[in-house]
């Protein structure tokens, strides 16, 4: 006699895909189907046993014992699946509470709903408890749990498995689908996406996260479910009778309500972002190099002398009067300040009459980032400790009549202090193995910034092999090498040439994906393109990626007056803030990178910042489109950094040709298994 029972039935988390590998993101709804194609399967064989076998006292028992022989394995792979699943995101039930402490009524649902989680939970731990004493078990006991699990009460598991559906899916109305907004799935979801903090926690867009409740939802139903059908096969193996109308109630009952929350879940996730950016880290976690990175020495804070301004050595014009100009020399070089300091060896700018005295802090390091430690402007003005020497430049008569006063001009100074390049060249996807972007992150290499992307496999459903996840490899260069050629390989910021287009380049179909990205020189802005291949979502194969592919930019770019800019005045270090940096851009702005606050840091700096956090959500997946945005806070240079958008996954969910979940689960017919095959 062969019991394939709830072995068969749970045994499903080896998803169908290539390699065996876990599809996660389609693999709630895939597990419902094939959850319910083996248990039925399995009610096929146990009605195939004779009649006489079933109520021989003898066989119930060795029966029982084999039923929770395989409910061994098949707890374990579901504890499996779990884990799995939480660890594609960090946001747990508790976190979510802890950041709804200020919404009484939101915090009160979310209780319920995790009170209801647990009741049904449980049920199934105690069935854990049986497997590990299987040997010892009477033969009542399991026919007493079966008895427990049905039986018509406030406490039993078709009450809980509906309180736990509505307390998550319904609204006010009596139809949840027509008041999916006031469901407690598109509360929390909408509360995610007006919270950076959450997303912080979870790494994921608004509409991922809400797949991630639907997911963690289904699994607490599908326990229960699978607790009901062991249940009247437990209860029809004892001979307690036959079952039928029960089991197509509850059948009815389990199938009505997946149906609703893929329909709920498909309205919220038409409704939620899809935009995922990186927040910053920790406070006192930024680590140059590591989370963030500059561009260097460009218009960059320098004193000199007005003397020093113009070819002819003199002091008749003032400071403001220099607006483009160079060093030409040192008039005084064992007196003058000058004498004490590198020269700019690049062009001057925007020069300013310093009106007081100033103490200024050389760098110790003649080649790092920085000419100054600090100035201070004041004599009152408290100064730091500064590990190199201190100067005291002020102001001198030349002849009787003219005064020569000191600037404070910006210098731009290309050389091998400053780092100012940005790659041109194109970074694609190895879309001849049928790998799409799945994250992208900054770089800079050999003084280079790079956009860097992450690659995946991808398999059908949308889904991406997580065990084929990786970063490309950049192609680093030397822009001092006789084959690289700016304006080619690289673009070189410059006074006129250093500004950063801020834009979401994304598509809003669902049959295409992003495979590529490059930087192209638009009107002297860096300006983003991506690149999209169409793909097939059954087969997840790509579509003629050679030839059929296609860049896309933001045309709004090309059309005069379209594009704003954003304005950074008195601004200092990103890294000083107390609070964290949040998106303050938006489409079809752009923003110069330009020097730090003259009062704060002298001007020592080249804001914004580069953020090279890898944005890659927890949940690895084909990306829809790309950006580049500014984030920050008020007073302080905030950060240039990429952005991503998640695939949609919201017009598929209930596609007729991708549904995944049968109709038919009616026991009364001769065959359950034929009604599910495919």
């Amino acid at each position: 006699m062969k019991w394939l029972l709830l072995c068969c039935a749970l045994c499903v988390v080896t998803p169908r895909g290539s390699g065996g590998a876990v599809r996660e993101t389609l693999d709630i709804i895939r597990l419902i189907q094939d959850v319910t194609h083996s248990i039925l399967k399995s009610w096929d064989q146990i009605n195939k046993i004779p009649v006489a076998e079933v109520t021989a006292g003898a066989l119930i028992y060795a029966n029982q014992r084999q039923i929770i022989g395989q409910l061994e394995e098949v707890s374990g792979n579901i504890r499996n699946l779990e884990e799995q699943q939480a660890r594609n995101t960090v946001l747990t039930i508790e976190t979510l509470m802890r950041e709804l402490q200020d919404k009484n009524q939101l915090l009160h649902r979310l209780n319920q709903w995790k009170d209801f989680t647990k009741s049904i939970g449980f049920r199934y731990d105690q069935l854990a408890e049986y497997e590990r004493n299987k040997d010892s078990l009477e033969a009542t006991t399991l026919v007493q749990f079966a008895n427990w699990c049905v039986q018509p009460s406030s406490s039993s598991l078709s009450w809980l498995l509906q309180a736990h559906h509505e307390s998550l899916y319904s609204g006010d109305s009596t139809d949840p689908i027509l008041d999916y907004t006031h469901s407690l799935l598109s509360a929390l979801t909408t509360s995610f996406e007006k919270s950076p903090d959450q997303m912080c926690l979870a790494r994921q867009s608004a509409q991922q996260f809400a797949y991630q409740l639907f997911s963690k939802a289904t699994f607490t139903q599908l326990k229960g479910y699978s607790l009901m059908e062991l249940s009247w096969m437990l209860l029809r193996q004892a001979g307690r009778g036959n079952f039928t109308e029960e089991m197509h109630l509850m059948r009815r009952n389990h199938q009505k309500r997946i149906q609703q929350a893929q329909r709920v879940l498909q309205q919220v996730m038409a409704d939620s972002s899809r935009l995922y950016w990186r927040c910053d880290p920790g406070k006192n976690e930024h680590v140059e190099g590591q989370t963030y990175d500059r561009v260097t020495r460009l218009l960059q804070g320098f004193v000199e002398n007005e003397i020093n301004l113009n070819p002819n050595q003199s002091c008749r014009s003032s400071c403001p009067d220099y607006h483009d100009t160079r060093s030409s020399g040192c008039y005084q070089p064992e007196e003058e300040f000058c004498g004490q300091q590198p020269a700019c060896k690049g062009r001057l700018y925007n020069c300013n009459t310093i009106e007081s005295d100033i103490s200024v802090c050389l760098s110790p390091n003649a080649t790092s980032a920085r000419r100054y430690e600090y100035i201070t402007f004041h004599e009152d003005e408290t100064s730091p400790v500064c590990k190199s020497t201190v100067r005291k430049p002020s102001s001198w008569s030349s002849w009787i009549f003219w005064r020569c006063h000191y600037c404070f001009c910006l210098c731009d100074e290309p050389g091998p202090n400053s780092d100012r390049f940005f790659n041109l060249r194109d970074s694609m996807s190895d879309f001849k193995q049928n790998k799409v972007v799945t994250g992208v992150r900054f770089v800079k290499i050999k003084r280079v910034f790079h956009l860097q992307l992450q690659q995946g496999e991808l398999l059908p459903g949308g889904v991406i092999k997580n065990s084929s996840l990786e970063w490309l490899p950049v192609e680093a260069y030397n822009v001092s090498d006789v084959d690289i050629r700016d304006g080619y390989d690289y673009h070189t910021l410059s006074v006129d040439s250093r500004a950063m287009d801020l834009d979401e380049i994304s598509v809003n179909t669902t049959d295409q994906v992003v495979t590529g990205f490059r930087f192209r020189v638009f009107k002297k802005h860096l300006n983003l393109e991506v690149r999209f291949t169409s793909f097939n979502f059954s087969t997840g194969q790509l579509i003629e990626p050679q030839t059929k592919s296609f860049w896309l930019g933001n045309q709004n770019s090309h059309l005069e007056g379209e594009r704003k800019r954003l304005i950074l005045k008195e601004s200092d270090l990103p890294t000083a803030s107390e609070l964290p940096s949040l998106p303050l851009s938006q489409d079809n702005q752009y923003m110069d990178f330009v020097s730090s606050s003259q009062l704060k840091d002298a001007a020592q700096n080249t804001f914004p910042y580069v953020d090279v956090q890898e944005v890659v959500p927890q949940q690895a997946g084909p990306l829809a489109g790309l950006g580049i945005y500014y984030k920050g806070r008020p007073g302080y240079g905030g950060f240039f950094a990429p952005k991503v958008v998640t695939y949609d996954l919201s017009k598929k969910l209930l596609d007729p040709r991708e549904n995944l979940y049968v109709d038919n689960l009616d026991p009364r017919e001769n065959s359950y298994v034929d009604n599910f095959t495919h």
